[in-house]
């Protein structure tokens, strides 16, 4: 235990923070009340968001719509969630803590650091592959997310997967193309990453989270339930839309999430992963040169690149953000950060399934970081943009 104190001392030492290329302006809280109606509008029943302003002095929540569709409650802004893919960051997080602790290197292949037989023998797939979506692996997601969305949810939902098994699924379907040559997401890079990071550490993947960045962070309403099936704390209920939009919102609340593990079975509120963005972006969990490492961008489309488990948007001001998005049956989140972590927004809707509340979501992040909503041309390819990453994050 003195080993761990002595790690989250040296991950809490903050840098100097960085400053963002363009000035950032005040986020516009009338716009993104607008913004969030438009979600609502969309077909979720509600929607929270949290701003944290100036390294988090200045801190506003709003919230819309409901949070239990039958009961008539409404949705609270402090409420817990499932968070997806959101999840990723942190799994990479944890390997990069083990690169700056020179335990991994980055451009070796994977197979050094996992389990034998994770991996086809000799892959030449390397660390930074992994994090990056450029292995070639097969998304393992695509043979569970088939036919009808409700029905297809209902035969995994409670199933208990072990995360070799989903990497088996992926891998017999050979690489899909040569490793490092292109850009393709896949949830099996991630759980191949959780793997490693059990086998370097020698820990429970959920322990070594608890130990490198819930604790060290205080990140008291963040947990890794697995194969737990419910959310410990307050929520919103997560209703998946059915295909035929016709049909009532399904409760998809409840799922052991094993499915996804730590590519997404992530469990937060909008106050934590502010919290985490912050200290991510001003250096409390990762060495300069890591953080680095995990904001080299890659270009995804015309508004978007993806580093090392890290999303970046360019907004229409001209302003990057970082952090990263998550959908999973119920919810669907946007967590994004400046760069020199001076301002973090977690924007969450408690329904799936549906590409407009995603893209309604999106353009939350114009009024929180460019403090008025983008022009017209700007929404039109953000929501074209949003609909590419929601293909990517569902699996559909």
């Amino acid at each position: 235990m003195a080993a761990v104190g002595a790690l989250a001392a040296v991950l809490a030492a903050e840098l100097p923070a960085r400053a963002d290329a363009a000035a950032t302006p005040a986020p516009n809280l009338t716009v993104l009340k607008a913004s969030l109606q438009a979600v609502v509008r969309a077909g979720s029943p509600g929607v929270f968001a949290r701003v944290d302003d100036l390294h988090g002095t200045k801190v506003s929540t709003v919230s819309l719509g409901r949070g239990n569709i039958a009961a008539g409650t409404a949705v609270s802004p402090t409420g817990q969630f499932r968070v997806g893919s959101i999840t990723k960051d942190f799994t990479a997080v944890l390997v990069l803590q083990l690169v700056g602790q020179k335990k991994v290197a980055l451009d070796t292949v994977a197979s050094k650091y996992l389990p034998a037989g994770v991996l086809p023998a000799r892959s030449p797939i390397t660390v930074r592959e992994l994090l990056n979506h450029t292995s070639g692996l097969f998304d393992y997601t695509d043979d569970l997310l088939t036919g009808d969305t409700v029905t297809g949810y209902q035969k995994f939902r409670y199933r208990t997967y072990q995360p070799k098994t989903l990497v088996a699924m992926a891998v017999k379907h050979g690489s899909q193309f040569k490793p490092g040559s292109r850009y393709s997401y896949s949830n099996t890079n991630f759980v191949v990453l959780g793997l490693l990071v059990e086998k370097v550490t020698g820990l429970p993947y959920a322990t070594a989270l608890q130990r490198r960045i819930l604790t060290p962070l205080g990140l008291t309403h963040t947990a890794f339930v697995v194969p737990k099936t419910t959310l410990p704390a307050a929520h919103a209920i997560g209703y998946l839309t059915q295909d035929v939009r016709s049909k009532p919102l399904f409760d998809a609340t409840n799922q052991t999430a094993s499915w996804l593990w730590s590519a997404g079975a992530l469990i937060s509120t909008t106050a934590d992963l502010n919290r985490y963005l912050r200290a991510l972006t001003t250096g409390k969990l990762l060495p300069a040169a890591q953080l680095t490492q995990m904001e080299t961008m890659r270009a995804v489309d015309s508004t978007s690149g993806y580093g090392l488990g890290m999303r970046q948007y360019k907004l229409s001001c001209g302003i990057s953000v970082y952090g990263h998005d998550g959908i999973i049956e119920g919810y669907q989140t946007y967590a994004y950060t400046t760069k020199d972590g001076s301002r973090q927004v977690t924007v969450s809707a408690n329904a799936s399934n549906n590409s407009a509340v995603f893209a309604a979501e999106r353009r939350v992040l114009n009024p929180v970081f460019c403090g008025t909503a983008a022009p017209a041309a700007a929404q039109k390819l953000a929501t074209a943009d949003a609909g590419h990453v929601a293909l990517e994050e569902s699996g559909r």
